[in-house]
């Protein structure tokens, strides 16, 4: 439940050790015994202090005692109504005419209810001084002629009768009636002055304490330009008995913050260290008083049930804090993601631009300091203005200086393309289960737009990977990713260059390096690698092992450190690769295979003698030769209409084209009599054309 910035209205709600001060005064009321006079406490406290909790308090103690009548007025609640003192007495009446009182009270309620009708026309109190006849015979009907003034004068009578009798009925009454006016500083100038012109001549009975609460200031302010003079000293006059409010400590606001965040997140999901970074480098700034905190709070809390899962929690708690306390920060911040995430291009060009926005950042924050705000947000977004680093596990740690995240916590939602925090722990955890793992991925790569949640669930497993996927899930992983990673590569041509397979063999790299022995990472690959039934993502991490050795196109090793396997447990592996490409030759036609040519390749590191042998045995077929030429064309990027070519050059490279030409021109005269399609047609004219011209140069 969102909280409503309502005071405490029990001691035992005080987190602010207020309860002895409001002890004090109920005890001194208590014990108050001139019954002949009215006198009035000043309650003084700026807004969000906690008067109204300290006044409750009171209450609280003294509404046990069947000696204390208590009467509470909130004069803001009649406010403008023209008719703030009619209310006042008939409110009163109420009062003291509850049915548990003794029948002098009745008869008291039943005047002070006929004591209101005097003021229902009024809209306006004169000055302390002035006497009821004159208050009335001015002000009743604020009318001229003889006639009225005649009527003024009967009225007058009646008034101070009744206002008599009152007294009377009080002095023998045995309650002592406590009178709390709340609020006052929330009237407009002339409202205040009546509350007080009221305290002072129409409700100064006998045996009554009035306790005036406000921000004096503000009343004070009010009374100087209502009464064109010192409102201090006018104030004065009506206040017996002044009380401050004793100031709130710093720290007791700071606790009670403290209190009501851990209600909203548990302590289990907070990042201590970054937690104390943030709070010291400005967050406990913004907090002043406690309805500080209580507006906060309840902004958090909606936040929080909107988005709390799917973002960092300590950096909801601090963006918060700048939405709620500094809205043109704020904005600045969510309109300039470039700027706050260093991802901004061309330092020179834009480094005039980033020093304005971000000065005039600093300078907008009213709540805290502009140095605070600048430690504050620097700490928020470490790389603002122009990256010049990383920061690790920002992305798996959901901050809001993640570009895959910056925009949820303004949003107040995920993009389409995104995975909720909930789901995706949902997803690892199938992982227990080979087949129900199988089976989440599917789910995420055939839904519809689903080919982009299955990136995104991989990249976002790959934060993961090393640290927080149990190592008894491990084989499951590496079962399902290498069966069904050329199933997640079909929809990108290419040999090394698809998006999903790259992440998964980030994802292989990643727990490789978890574990410690190499027989163990060993074995992980081979029970994937014996059990798959697909061919190409066994050759796509054979590929990326022999890479990290230099064997893939004369690169250069990585260093030992960094590499997945040693080079023992590397031939280990290849000797694996080679007795399943062979086993899957035996049962397919390689060159049938959409990626045929990058499974030969890899066999030919694996075993020159025995591929080449496979592929001429292979190229006798011509449906087998047609296959491959279909699969040597390449696209001319460069050009205007983005041409596909016949790649010539890299067919050469496959196979010696003296072997097969003569095959192919007879494909080309014989064209009718296979299988062919308009690509067939396309690629042996472009073989031909190609192979011609070389050899008329």
């Amino acid at each position: 439940m969102l909280n409503t910035d309502k005071p405490i209205t029990k001691s035992g709600e005080d987190f602010l050790n207020r309860k002895v001060f409001a002890d004090n005064i109920s005890t001194a009321i208590k014990n108050y015994e001139n019954k002949n006079d009215s006198l009035t406490i000043g309650l003084y406290g700026k807004w969000g202090i906690g008067k109204t909790s300290i006044v409750n308090m009171i209450v609280e103690v003294l509404e046990i005692d069947d000696n204390i009548i208590i009467f509470k007025f909130e004069p803001w609640i009649y406010s403008d109504t023209q008719q703030l003192i009619s209310h006042f007495f008939r409110e009163f009446a109420k009062a003291v005419k509850h049915k548990d009182f003794a029948q002098d009270a009745m008869k008291i309620g039943e005047e002070l209810e006929a004591y209101a009708s005097f003021f229902e026309p009024m809209s306006l109190i004169p000055d302390p001084t002035t006497s009821l006849i004159s208050l009335v015979s001015s002000k009743v009907l604020g009318s001229a002629g003889k006639a009225s003034k005649r009527w003024g004068k009967l009225k007058t009578k009646s008034l101070s009768a009744t206002k008599e009798s009152i007294e009377k009925h009080l002095l023998k009454f045995d309650k002592k009636i406590l009178i709390v006016i709340d609020d006052i500083d929330r009237l407009n100038n002339t409202e205040i002055r009546q509350i007080f012109q009221m305290v002072k001549i129409l409700g100064n009975f006998s045996n009554t304490i009035y306790m005036a609460v406000m921000d004096r200031e503000v009343v004070v302010d009010a009374l100087s330009e209502v009464q064109k003079g010192d409102g201090s000293e006018y104030l004065e006059k009506i206040i017996h008995v002044p009380f401050e409010v004793p100031a709130i400590l710093q720290s007791d606001v700071l606790d009670f913050l403290i209190k009501e965040l851990k209600e909203i997140i548990k302590e289990d999901d907070i990042d201590e260290t970054r937690w104390w970074e943030i709070y010291h480098d400005g967050f406990k700034y913004f907090f002043q008083n406690i309805r500080d905190v209580k507006r906060y709070i309840n902004v958090l809390k909606f936040n929080f049930k909107a988005i709390g899962k799917e973002v960092n929690n300590i950096d909801l708690i601090a963006i918060t804090a700048i939405q709620v306390f500094e809205a043109k920060t704020y904005e600045i911040i969510k309109n300039n993601k470039e700027v706050f995430l260093g991802s901004l291009p061309d330092f020179d060009e834009n480094k005039k631009f980033v020093e304005e926005l971000l000065n005039n950042l600093y300078s907008s924050c009213k709540k805290i300091n502009k140095k605070n705000c600048q430690e504050f947000i620097e700490a928020l977004f470490p790389y603002v203005g122009f990256h010049n680093g990383d920061i690790p596990d920002r992305r798996k740690d959901l901050k809001i200086c993640s570009g895959d995240f910056f925009d949820v916590y303004f949003q107040m939602t995920l993009s389409q393309n995104e995975i909720s925090n909930e789901k995706l722990k949902q997803y690892i955890d199938s992982a227990s289960n080979e087949e129900d793992f199988r089976k989440t991925l599917l789910i995420l790569y055939k839904d519809g737009k689903l080919d982009r949640f299955l990136v995104r669930f991989l990249v976002r497993f790959y934060d993961y990977a090393k640290d927080d996927v149990s190592k008894d899930k491990f084989q499951v992983i590496f079962n399902a990713l290498m069966d069904l990673g050329e199933t997640f590569s079909a929809e990108t041509k290419g040999v090394f260059f698809n998006t999903n397979v790259s992440q998964i063999l980030i994802i292989f790299k990643r727990l490789l390096h978890s574990v410690e022995e190499q027989k163990e990472k060993f074995n992980l690959l081979k029970t994937a690698i014996e059990k798959s039934e697909n061919i190409l993502m066994i050759c796509y991490e054979t590929h990326s092992q022999m890479k990290q050795h230099g064997e893939i196109d004369e690169e250069r090793p990585i260093h030992e450190d960094n590499r997945s396997l040693s080079t023992e447990k590397l031939q280990d592996l290849k000797k694996v690769v080679k007795k399943k490409i062979e086993n899957w030759v035996e049962e397919n036609k390689l060159f049938e295979h959409e990626y045929g040519l990058t499974i030969w390749y890899l066999w030919v590191k694996l075993d020159k003698e025995e591929a080449d042998k496979y592929k001429i045995e292979q190229l006798k077929d011509n449906n087998q030769l047609l296959k491959v030429l279909e699969k040597s064309t390449r696209h001319d990027y460069f050009s205007d209409d983005n041409i596909e070519e016949f790649n010539y050059d890299g067919f050469k490279k496959f196979i010696d084209v003296e072997i097969i030409v003569e095959q192919i021109k007879e494909l080309d005269k014989d064209f009718e009599n296979y299988d062919t399609t308009d690509k067939s047609r396309f690629v042996i004219d472009g073989f031909l054309k190609e192979y011609n011209d070389e050899k008329e140069e």
